[in-house]
């Protein structure tokens, strides 16, 4: 199976939370972060897989390769961040190919 990580932006506690709530029977799984580190997001990660029955090596190496992949990209995340208010967080989604199908379908049809 294959599982994606995707960083979808800097959001306010109230977006955050209908994210957070909207994927919680189906599609992504989404999460704030500040401050924007791999130990939190792994540690998120594996919680979320354990939760929904996912392989947990698989989204340890899919975190890491991820993490790696984009250091560059993640660098400008966590820097927009220290320029943002205190009390907005680094939105990240992780899912299987079908959940991620199953958010865009939904957005297509709201």
């Amino acid at each position: 199976m294959i599982y994606l990580l995707q960083f979808c932006g800097v959001s306010d506690p109230l977006q955050l939370f209908y994210l957070e709530q909207s994927s919680v029977s189906q599609g992504p799984a989404f999460a704030g972060f500040r401050p924007f580190r791999l130990d939190a997001l792994l540690d998120w990660a594996l919680d979320t897989a354990q939760g929904r029955g996912w392989d947990l090596d698989l989204i340890h190496s899919t975190v890491m390769d991820v993490w790696l992949e984009r250091s560059e990209a993640i660098r400008q995340w966590q820097l927009r961040l220290v320029a943002e208010p205190d009390d907005r967080r680094l939105v990240a989604a992780l899912g299987t190919k079908h959940d991620w199908e199953q958010r865009c379908e939904a957005m297509l049809l709201a």
